[in-house]
């Protein structure tokens, strides 16, 4: 990537001196490339007209990807794209905000006259500082000016997604979320990936810490973890898990629950057993997590979870979405758990009034950030009376 100059900052810092600044006392540096897709055929396809046009996307570019950059972060414009230089994220945090901001950024143009036929596709990297420096021309150099800085870490924090109990009016279980470091938001990951494992372990490790301190404080409440089925279903990373868990407290065991998720149509049923069968030898409470349009759930529900639920994706239950289908599909679904004595949840970006058909249909746990959003503190389980929800519409 060829990069362009940029001036002088308020803060009296040029470009060079603030990659300076992040590269002392690490050892990488995360980045992520931005670049235009098929950028030789865009070029013909504009001719002399390409420069203006680049000028404008990438002015509108620039604007939109610095929106969702933290102050530490660096980005620089270049010939065929952008480079961001991550401050604080790194790993699969960083990973994880370069492919978001790359699709919300297409997302965007897809709306945009005159630029809906342009898109980006994003590259992230942890590199050693000297490899960014060899790659990236000299915006690195050797300072020896001021002390390194000691190197710090990136924590991912950790918030909690409340899951309201429909039969017992009440919030009574907290789930695990990580949040962005930056924004404080859950964090965007995507659930298409196979690289799970890392985020799995320290979303464990997470419940075990949370079960501890809110049992401490004297207070009640379920605590669960999400864990994504191709890390259970593979031996290695299995043994990972387990390693973590070897570490419970047993006396906590029943405030614990463990969510089997990412289960896709059709995933064999065969090693689905297998993963339940090993997790149940060490926690008693394991919740299946499908995708709404699960054909089989009466093959699942033989394998003896403790719970069912559904993950719809965002605009799921927009204006023009399948509504009709999806409610019928779960409506039949809880008909089927009925014979078997297994509650049915779902979770989602659902809005009042279709928590309240849920609940009408016979659910029994719905997570919806809209209405319980994200907390950073563990409560107490308390009431959360089904007439709240009214109040709720009302309000928005």
């Amino acid at each position: 990537m060829v990069m362009t100059q940029e001036e002088e900052r308020p803060d009296g810092l040029n470009l060079a001196e603030r990659i300076r600044r992040l590269a002392n006392g690490r050892t990488t540096l995360d980045v992520a490339q931005f670049q235009f897709i098929g950028l030789e055929q865009i070029r013909q396809r504009y001719g002399p007209r390409w420069t203006v046009k680049r000028e404008k996307v990438q002015q509108v570019a620039r604007n939109f990807i610095s929106k969702r950059c933290s102050p530490e972060d660096v980005l620089i414009p270049g010939a065929d794209g952008f480079l961001l230089v991550f401050g604080s994220r790194t790993g699969m945090t960083a990973d994880t905000a370069a492919q978001r901001i790359s699709t919300e950024l297409n997302t965007f143009f897809l709306g945009a006259a005159d630029m809906d036929d342009v898109a980006f596709e994003a590259h992230h990297r942890s590199m050693s500082v000297d490899d960014f420096a060899q790659a990236f021309g000299d915006l690195i150099a050797e300072s020896h000016d001021a002390p390194p800085a000691p190197a710090r870490g990136q924590e991912t924090p950790i918030g909690y997604t409340p899951v309201w109990d429909a039969k017992r009016q009440a919030l009574t279980t907290f789930f695990v979320t990580p949040l962005d470091a930056v924004t404080g938001h859950p964090l965007d990951w995507d659930n298409s990936s196979h690289r799970h494992i890392n985020m799995d372990e320290m979303k464990l490790k997470a419940s075990e810490d949370a079960l501890r301190q809110i049992h401490a404080s004297g207070k009640k409440a379920l605590i669960g973890v999400a864990l994504h089925v191709t890390s259970l279903n593979n031996q290695h990373n299995l043994a990972r898990l387990f390693s973590v868990m070897a570490s419970f407290d047993k006396e906590l065991a029943k405030f614990r629950v463990l969510r089997v998720s990412g289960v896709e149509p059709g995933f064999p049923r065969i090693y689905l057993e297998d993963v339940i069968r090993t997790l149940k030898s060490r926690i008693p409470n394991i919740a299946l997590g499908f995708n709404w349009m699960e054909p089989d759930v009466s093959s699942a529900l033989k394998l003896g979870p403790s719970a069912i639920g559904f993950s719809l994706a965002p605009g799921a239950l927009g204006p023009h979405a399948p509504r009709a289908e999806l409610f019928a599909r779960i409506r039949s679904a809880v008909e089927v758990a009925r014979h078997y004595g297994v509650p049915v949840g779902v979770e989602g970006d659902i809005p009042p009034d279709q928590v309240q058909r849920f609940a009408m249909d016979g659910l029994t746990h719905v997570a919806s950030p809209r209405i319980w959003p994200v907390i950073k503190d563990l409560p107490n389980a308390g009431g959360w009376p089904i007439s709240r929800l009214s109040q709720v519409v009302k309000c928005a």
